[in-house]
């Protein structure tokens, strides 16, 4: 094997993030929406709604409820004509990305289905469901009704475990004094720590540097 696919086949595996239940971790933040993982299959209710910005865990918590209920992950612009009758006998159903949609009528009567069935919905947005301007009432009577999780940006205990499995998924271990540097200086957005950290990662390698201090202090403008 060549140096080129080697390295390209590191930085892949750099790549892979982990997404079991035990890396999922718990804040105030997010104590909600993990809550329903916890809980299920006892749900008391068919489904609800995770709603969170670009990179705050909603495709982990998708990814953990998909491996405990043996479930479905699709994205919302996917649902067609064609899949529609085999989504809805799954037992639990992710939709990914809602705001992503491109037919409400599809959706409506996936929704109408999988509640037939007695199977389970998890939706997962960007935006609130008030904020979305749905044209089909029915569609937006029914999503409205339904449980609505918001999970909000980190706060510092969060954002410290946050930072740790990032660069943990990367296979690297930072020290401590690293992740308090870069707590203090870094937007407090769950996509301003991907981005960071991929970045870090990315300049390490390239110079083939420890991630220190100092290392970020004269590679990375925070």
């Amino acid at each position: 094997m060549n140096s080129s696919v080697n390295q390209q086949l590191i930085l892949n595996l750099r790549s892979l993030p982990s997404m079991g239940r035990n890396d999922y971790f718990v804040s105030e933040v997010n104590k909600e929406a993990v809550s329903w993982l916890d809980s299920w299959p006892n749900w008391t209710t068919f489904g609800f709604i995770v709603c969170g910005p670009l990179g705050s865990g909603k495709s982990h918590l998708a990814q953990v409820l998909k491996t405990l209920s043996h479930g479905d992950i699709i994205e919302a612009k996917d649902i067609s004509s064609k899949n529609i009758d085999q989504l809805s006998e799954k037992k639990c159903l992710i939709i990914e990305n809602l705001e992503s949609l491109t037919s409400e009528t599809l959706l409506f009567h996936l929704y109408n289905m999988l509640l037939e069935n007695k199977n389970n919905l998890m939706l997962t947005s960007k935006f609130n469901m008030s904020q979305i301007n749905f044209e089909l009432p029915d569609l937006k009577s029914r999503l409205l009704s339904m449980p609505q999780v918001n999970i909000d940006f980190p706060d510092d205990r969060l954002l410290k475990n946050l930072l740790i499995k990032q660069f943990l998924d990367k296979g690297i271990l930072v020290e401590m004094d690293v992740i308090d540097y870069l707590i203090k200086r870094i937007d407090r957005s769950f996509e301003a720590i991907s981005k960071l950290v991929a970045k870090i990662d990315f300049k390490s390698l390239e110079k083939a540097k420890k991630i220190t201090i100092p290392f970020i202090k004269n590679t990375i403008k925070l």
